[in-house]
């Protein structure tokens, strides 16, 4: 009796488990989902045009934008730019449970070295348990969802980069 119920204590531990970063299923191996207003394909270059409030999704990765040209390699990994105003991306973390979300003008996303580029009165938050832990501001951003390093870049003259980190609150 008492094996029993370490077991039914393992096994309802194992299954209420939450899931870890390395239990997901990688997104690239996930559907693609597109919606929009209005779609124009071109099958022989692998290209299509989604026109008006466009939303793709594919996992945890969701893009929103006015207009999204996306291409398709061969093995149906997705790049492309998305415009908008704002284009938006919001990505789940690898590194730590968490969110990271990204806005500006206009927004290349390429899923095959999982790199976001954002042009235009960019802006990327890092989100821990729904709290902004860190923010980074300026002309030119770049983020790789896979290594989580980002850059910001600001043209001479241009608006100033800047970040905010959120201190960890004092343990009262």
């Amino acid at each position: 009796m008492k094996y029993s119920r370490v077991l039914v204590v393992c096994l309802l531990l194992i299954i209420c488990h939450p899931a870890r970063n390395e239990d997901r299923p990688d997104n690239k191996q996930l559907p693609l989902q597109i919606d929009a207003n209005s779609i124009q394909h071109n099958d022989a270059k692998a290209v299509t045009k989604f026109i008006g409030n466009v939303v793709l999704v594919r996992g945890d990765l969701t893009l929103k934008g006015d207009s999204l040209i996306l291409n398709q390699t061969e093995d149906g990994l997705s790049f492309g730019k998305v415009m908008g105003s704002p284009a938006v991306f919001q990505t789940r973390r690898t590194v730590e449970d968490g969110w990271v979300t990204g806005q500006a003008s206009e927004l290349d996303y390429d899923e095959r070295n999982s790199t976001f580029l954002l042009k235009g009165n960019a802006r990327l938050v890092r989100l821990e348990n729904g709290k902004i832990k860190e923010e980074v501001s300026g002309d030119e951003l770049s983020y790789n969802s896979d290594s989580e390093i980002y850059k910001a870049i600001t043209e001479p003259g241009e608006t100033r980069t800047r970040m905010t980190v959120i201190p960890k609150p004092s343990n009262e």
